[in-house]
């Protein structure tokens, strides 16, 4: 600035021709006139502002420029008569005002792109690259792209860090290739990732937002796993079927042909469950999950597992380093925060931007900004233990939501703002905070702000719903964390959604759409139960007013669950007894023998028998609940169920038998290849 100041000082006092300021005058015009010479104009722009001009402004302000100079009726130049001093000070006052408004924010350039690689964690680990040929062993982190594959061997172990921060550990003899690794296009730290685990063993953490583009999947010979946030366990090999637990929410799974990769049947798997695909039926394609193989809850052997408690520490001690590191990137990203001096300045530069948004798309994108810097705000406030400045932060968050979602109301802009202004932010609270921030009123603003977004009725009842078992989830975290007294205040502040929704879903006049809704509410009131009874579980041998609560809420939606079947009992008679539902299949087995004893002779029971089995075909092929009802029958009616078990025995040892076949045919065909 002192040389600038200078060189002003120097200037020669020389007014300026009118010709000289007549050519200078035609040549400035016919610079702006030029289409083609409209880069150096938005080249100035985008020094100035922080954000690229849209064409149709950078058109409008050339118009204007020309105006201007074409109505300019003293010399261009001459401002060159006034003082060296005046000049001087102008420039300087103006490059200050400028420097001040739009390069003043607090924040600091943060380099969020990350590589997908490999850790050697024991023994010999090999990787062959796409691109090459021959097998490289690894010692040391190497980075990995789509195409590679890993081959883990004996007593060896090995870890792959993704890009979204998700990772897979693989035990030794496993092997697995990485089919695919996308950047997604709304948040560069998350993406879709595909791996195909050939044989062995993996666990995966996966930490993901639902941003409507980035999932996890993991494929084995006969199976796909889906998930965005999880931690579930794989283990496969050619000669067995896939096996599969679950420990940390919930994952989708697809069973599969092996011969030609056609899907058999599909469902979810929650916390604390596993499934074996290994059909004892033949095959039934888009079967339900629960039909084609039974879920079982983990036992305590499965959860007491060394491979299980050493990866689920590892879990916890990777969340823990991410929550570091993440802070650090949002305190440094956020700039300024509310009572630093430079603060208002900060505002006044996002309200020039938006002065200068002439368009709507711009608008939008600098309302979303802003909305996105509130929220980031509310959270570092938050961990600061700043809470009524993170209050306000929040209300002016959804005030700015608000503002957009009433300009634009199109389904296609809605989930456009979802991705802006919740996904990321959703990454944020699993991974940013350290884990005994309040970070409650985050939650709910994003929760209300999704309900906001909604299209209709139905769907905001669906997010409400979600949103609800979500904070039944969160309670079983706090348990687990061994954080009692946040837990107690979840559990006490919780509203109990599907009891308020079902009044509305029995409103609605859409049939196809009333149905929809009734089956989430029941599915939802089933997933909660199970949480309250892993609960109940863990705190057996506790007392406290933690363990009333969850004692109360267990008998109350045991209630909630009758009263939902009976209102859903008439439109959805099959939906109330299958395997899907809701009751607890002792329950089941209860409601399935009273049904059959209606009957007193022994032909009605038999005939009353073979009509249940017939309308809920999940029933005849489960082993565990035909032999649970034969128990409860007299004598007279367990030859019946007799026959359909000993069936199901003869099935499972053809398929068996089929299977190992199969498989000694596809190891003679391969060793015959090698040779």
């Amino acid at each position: 600035m002192d040389n600038l100041e200078k060189e002003l000082y120097r200037l020669s006092k020389v007014e300026p021709s009118s010709k000289f300021c007549r050519q200078a005058k035609d040549r400035l015009i016919h610079k702006i006139t030029l289409s083609a010479n409209e880069a150096w104009f938005l080249r100035l722009f985008k020094k100035v502002f922080s954000v690229s001009p849209s064409p149709y402004f950078i058109e409008r302000a050339r118009v204007r420029l020309l105006e201007q100079i074409e109505a300019m009726k003293r010399p261009v130049f001459s401002w060159l008569l006034f003082t060296k001093r005046v000049v001087a000070t102008t420039l300087v006052m103006l490059i200050a005002v400028t420097t001040t408004l739009f390069f003043v924010d607090g924040k600091q350039q943060v380099n969020a792109s990350e590589p997908t690689y490999l850790e050697v964690t024991g023994g010999e680990v090999a990787v062959k690259h796409a691109d090459r040929l021959i097998w490289d062993v690894i010692n040391q982190q190497t980075e990995l792209m789509a195409g590679d594959l890993i081959r883990v061997g004996d007593s060896a172990s090995a870890v792959i860090h993704f890009f979204d921060d998700s990772e897979i550990r693989l035990s030794e003899d496993a092997s697995l290739l990485l089919s695919r690794l996308d950047v997604s296009p709304g948040y560069a730290r998350q993406g879709i990732i595909e791996v195909s685990l050939h044989q062995g063993r993996a666990w995966v953490q996966t930490l993901n937002a639902d941003d409507g583009y980035a999932r996890f999947a993991l494929v084995t010979p006969d199976a796909i796993v889906s998930t965005q946030y999880a931690s579930f366990d794989v283990e496969t090999n050619l000669f067995a079927p896939t096996v599969i637990r679950v420990f940390k929410r919930g994952v989708e799974v697809k069973a599969l042909r092996q011969e030609s990769r056609d899907v058999l049947a599909s469902g979810m798997l929650n916390t604390y469950q596993k499934v074996t695909l290994e059909a004892a039926t033949p095959y039934q394609p888009s079967a339900d999950l629960s039909v084609f193989a039974p879920i079982y809850e983990l036992t305590d052997e499965d959860r007491g597992e060394a491979w299980a408690s050493q990866n689920l520490e590892a879990d916890r001690a990777h969340l823990a380093q991410l929550r570091d590191r993440e802070l650090i990137t949002l305190r440094a990203t956020t700039g300024f925060l509310p009572g630093q001096v430079l603060y208002p300045v900060k505002r006044a530069k996002e309200r020039l931007q938006l002065a200068f948004a002439f368009n709507e798309e711009n608008q939008q994108n600098t309302q979303v900004a802003m909305a996105n810097e509130r929220l980031s705000e509310a959270l570092v406030l938050i961990e600061q233990g700043q809470t009524d400045p993170a209050k306000l932060a929040l209300m002016e968050y959804q005030h700015l939501v608000r503002q957009i979602t009433e300009a634009k109301t199109t389904e296609e802009v809605k989930d456009q703002l979802s991705n802006q202004v919740v996904a990321t932010h959703q990454k944020t609270l699993v991974a940013a905070l350290p884990g005994d921030a309040r970070v409650g009123i985050i939650k709910q603003a994003l929760d209300q702000t999704k309900e906001l977004l909604a299209e209709n009725p139905v769907e905001r009842a669906q997010i409400r719903l979600k949103n609800s078992l979500e904070d039944m989830i969160h309670v079983q975290e706090l348990v687990e964390a061994g954080d009692i007294e946040s837990a107690e205040e979840t559990l006490v502040d919780r509203e109990i959604m599907a009891v308020l929704l079902l009044e509305e879903a029995s409103a609605l006049e859409d049939e196809e759409q009333k149905k929809v809704l009734f089956t989430q509410i029941l599915d939802t009131q089933y997933e909660e139960q199970r949480i309250l009874n892993e609960l109940n579980r863990q705190l057996a041998d506790t007392e406290g007013p933690l363990a009333a609560l969850i004692e109360n809420a267990h008998l109350s939606i045991k209630e909630d669950i009758k009263h939902t079947a009976a209102v859903v009992q008439p439109l959805l008679p099959d939906v109330v007894l299958s395997e899907a539902v809701i009751l607890p299949e002792d329950e089941k087995v209860i409601e399935f023998v009273n049904k059959v004893n209606i009957y007193s002779t022994a032909q009605g029971q038999a005939n009353q028998i073979k009509r249940l089995l017939t309308k809920h075909p999940q029933y005849a092929q489960n082993q565990e609940f035909l032999t649970k009802v034969r128990d409860r029958l007299d004598a007279r009616s367990q030859d019946q169920i007799n026959v359909y078990l000993l069936e199901l025995k003869r099935e499972a040892t053809e398929a068996k038998s089929k299977v190992v076949k199969r498989k000694i045919d596809q190891a003679k065909r391969a060793m015959e290849d090698r040779r």
